[in-house]
């Protein structure tokens, strides 16, 4: 008839909950920065052959067009601020999918490489068409560009949505 339990256990549910969002939203930042970080690192090293200002630019050539060509170096930090954006979009996008197709768990490498597809076809397919951006796409291209996205993007973020996952669950 008496609850016997002091009082501090009675907000134990509210404590874990609270922590396990924190925990999901450090892990969607790591995720986040290291997909956008490993993919802005091969455009520049593997697109652009080391050409960092160049990659940025394109970037920011999304919404000022030539402009973003001829401006100094707060286009440069607008084109990585619109990399990094697009990187956390991705991200959260993935995180909260996992939540809710259990597909999505069972091969990382697999995931990975659809992921990598469907984050180019997205861009290329959907992004890039309501842009300012001047691109064509070729066979050649759309499979170095798929690979990254596969490589640097989808990967790391797979396996750190698994990982969270499987540090989340209760012994």
């Amino acid at each position: 008839m008496f609850n016997t339990k002091p009082a501090y256990l009675y907000n134990q549910p509210t404590a874990m909950a609270s922590k396990n969002k924190n925990t999901f939203v450090v892990s969607i930042i790591i995720s986040w920065l290291i997909a956008g970080t490993l993919d802005g690192l091969a455009a520049i090293f593997i697109l652009a052959h080391g050409q960092a200002a160049k990659v940025f630019r394109y970037v920011a050539s999304a919404v000022y067009g030539k402009e973003a060509f001829l401006g100094g170096a707060s286009m440069i930090w607008t084109g990585v601020a619109f990399h990094y954006s697009i990187a956390a979009a991705f991200t959260v996008f993935f995180f909260v999918l996992y939540s809710y197709v259990p597909l999505l768990r069972k091969n990382t490498l697999l995931v990975s490489l659809i992921y990598g597809v469907f984050a180019w076809a997205v861009m290329n397919m959907l992004v890039l068409p309501l842009t300012q951006v001047v691109y064509t796409i070729t066979f050649a291209g759309a499979v170095k560009n798929i690979l990254i996205l596969c490589v640097c993007i989808a990967l790391p973020v797979v396996i750190i949505r698994h990982r969270y996952e499987q540090l989340e669950k209760p012994l």
